[in-house]
């Protein structure tokens, strides 16, 4: 936990569905125990711009990266999060170096001490890309279930992350 004299400042943005909204408010919990001061992203001062992502469709995608890119002119170190870190991790890593990490759902329990690990490293090393259901396919984990609307659906208990397509979209994908 920091002292007030060294006071870290984190912007979150949210993009994506109602479930990166519920992420998002559980990320800035996290933080703020650890001792982050969330900031308004419009109004600057923030360490770290943190952006929860999402990867479902292609527009989602490109405004991801587009946020991302938007982000590193703020001065700030920039970590992107979410669907779209989870599923392509290295990809983005290696193909926006204006983020200065991409961390997965395995990340978001020990949030505030990799956003610090970051400020005090040039790079975070991302992680590997998987399938966003991948973390809920783990012992233990609780699989998302029901209809999401096709959103990226993740379960506000991070380990238990799943993204689901609609059933429609699914069902087209296994023919």
């Amino acid at each position: 936990m920091s002292s007030p004299s060294t006071s870290r400042r984190v912007a979150l943005l949210t993009l994506g569905c109602a479930r990166n909204e519920v992420d998002s408010e559980e990320m800035a919990g996290r933080l703020t125990a650890d001792g982050w001061q969330l900031v308004d992203p419009d109004e600057g001062g923030a360490d770290v711009v943190l952006v929860n992502t999402c990867g479902f469709v292609e527009s989602a995608k490109k405004d991801s990266v587009d946020t991302l890119l938007a982000a590193s002119d703020s001065g700030a170190k920039v970590v992107a999060v979410g669907c779209l870190a989870e599923r392509y991790g290295a990809e983005l890593a290696e193909s926006l170096p204006e983020a200065d990490a991409v961390l997965g759902f395995d990340h978001y329990p020990q949030l505030g001490e990799r956003l610090d690990e970051i400020l005090r490293a040039a790079r975070w090393r991302a992680q590997a890309g998987r399938p966003p259901h991948a973390a809920a396919d783990q012992p233990g984990a609780a699989a998302a279930e029901g209809a999401g609307g096709g959103a990226c659906r993740a379960m506000a208990r991070p380990g238990a992350r799943r993204c689901s397509a609609p059933a429609w979209t699914t069902r087209r994908w296994r023919r």
